[in-house]
């Protein structure tokens, strides 16, 4: 059960993951090592060190995996390299635990998975020059690959038993196919909160509070100096701009005075716009940036410096983001004018939903013979409010932008015939949820169990 290695998911997967270059991680260790004091590795998981170029490998499988879908993965570091990080730490947990229950892959079902590899074949054989070139190319050892392949399959043997074990009831599946299909007659309320009104005043109040939130044109702000050479001789004029240049390198206050003269000072939004500076000096202002500081202009008649202080951008105008300013606050207001209207619709709800349209407003709609399903598209219900409407013949549900008041007057279960074809559907669908919730819950147990110590040091 456990040797035929090569047909399954698991190793296409590494098969895959093993196509693409890993570099760079040995410097990145030993950095880290400096650093970290005792743990040296990725982390530490009841006293056993994971090793940094493990986490390295996952976050290259992580990596490539999304660029796989056309994801660019650049903003994304943080988010990949703590989902790495929780990857090899369960790899580590599950690992152990195989050991601790015998199912522990062995060397020899290690050596078969590779042999049986094709990404290691040539002309249809194992090639060990491939093998170790491959590995290489990942700065990955042999011992250390694996390892991981054994820890890998070590898993997979602790899941499959775990699969044996699984079980999916006819009631599970019942159920389910009961509140997908069961069609309901009966009469919905859907009442919301009254339109709330914002101040004028409030909403002033909150741009000029947020103001920097609202970005429009972007620039930066900016010093430029001016030397001018006719009103002083060369050889001074030239000292005083090589003075002026390692006073702003140093981030040194400067003065104007009779020989610098500070001819802008302030944020810009188009260096265009500065027309009292020759073209070549509004050329030059373009390439400042947080990276390129200091500009040095010789025009015939004076030198020009400008340093870099900062990106600024320039804030949208009230008008245009009044609107989107009210949506926030009413949002805001939102939640607890639900959650009031709520607590005061459930006082009433043994009343006639025509009394409580008269109280509360909304429209009552009839509705017949319509699945469940179909009730919660249409209200946009959450799923777990489905058990609600069929265990219950009158109640009242908060939804997030008010409160859908129903009365059940009669509920109708689906033919055999459209459960029979509804079942074979959404059988291995169940089943695959259900068994990863129970995969998790095994991890997340194992978690609790276990003493982890993390090197945050990887993240910086």
């Amino acid at each position: 059960m456990f040797t035929k290695i090569s047909e399954s998911k698991w190793m296409k997967f590494v098969l895959f993951i093993t196509t693409f270059a890993f570099v760079g991680t040995a410097f990145v260790a030993i950095v880290i090592y400096k650093f970290t004091g005792n743990i040296s590795g990725a982390a530490v998981v009841n006293g056993r060190e994971i090793p940094l170029k493990e986490f390295y490998y996952q976050v290259n499988v992580l990596q490539n995996r999304l660029e796989s879908q056309g994801i660019d993965t650049a903003p994304l570091k943080k988010e990949i390299y703590d989902q790495a990080l929780e990857a090899v730490i369960d790899r580590e947990l599950l690992f152990q635990e195989a050991e601790k229950e015998g199912l522990a892959a062995t060397k020899e079902e290690v050596k078969k998975a590779i042999l049986d590899a094709e990404i290691f074949k040539e002309d249809g054989k194992f090639s060990k020059e491939r093998y170790i070139a491959i590995l290489s190319s990942m700065d990955l050892s042999p011992q250390l690959f694996e390892e991981i392949l054994k820890k890998d399959l070590s898993a997979k043997h602790l899941f499959t038993i775990l699969d044996v074990s699984f079980y999916l009831s006819p009631e599970e599946i019942n159920s389910y196919v009961n509140k997908q299909l069961s069609k309901i007659t009966g009469k919905f309320l859907y009442i919301k909160p009254k339109d709330i009104k914002i101040p004028e005043k409030e909403i002033k109040e909150y741009y000029e509070t947020h103001k920097k939130e609202y970005v429009g044109k972007k620039g930066k702000e900016i010093v430029v100096y001016k030397i001018d050479i006719q009103n002083t001789d060369q050889d001074k004029a030239e000292k005083l701009a090589k003075d002026l240049f390692l006073k702003l390198k140093k981030d040194i206050k400067v003065s104007g005075n009779k020989d610098i003269n500070l001819i802008f000072e302030g944020s810009i939004y188009d260096e265009n716009k500065l027309d009292t500076l020759p073209v070549e000096v509004r050329n030059k202002l373009k390439e400042l940036s947080p990276d390129k500081k200091i500009i040095f202009v010789k025009t015939d008649d004076a030198y020009y410096l400008s340093k870099f202080i900062r990106e600024v951008a320039e804030p949208l105008p009230y008008e245009k983001v009044k609107e989107e300013i009210i949506i926030t606050l009413k949002r805001k207001y939102e939640k607890d004018q639900v959650e009031n209207l709520y607590e005061e619709v459930k006082k009433d709800i043994d009343k006639s939903l025509k009394d409580i349209s008269k109280k509360f407003g909304g429209k009552i709609e009839k509705i017949k013979d319509t699945t469940i399903r179909d009730i919660v598209v249409q209200y946009g219900l959450p799923t777990d409010y489905m058990n609600q409407l069929v265990k219950e013949k009158r109640g009242a549900m908060k939804l997030p932008d008010g409160v859908l008041v129903y009365i059940i007057e009669e509920i109708s279960l689906p033919s055999k015939q459209e459960a029979e074809e509804l079942k074979k559907l959404i059988k291995p669908i169940l089943r695959n949820e259900k068994y990863n919730v129970l995969v998790q819950m095994y991890i997340d147990k194992l978690r609790e169990k276990a003493d982890i110590k993390r090197n945050s040091r990887i993240f910086r």
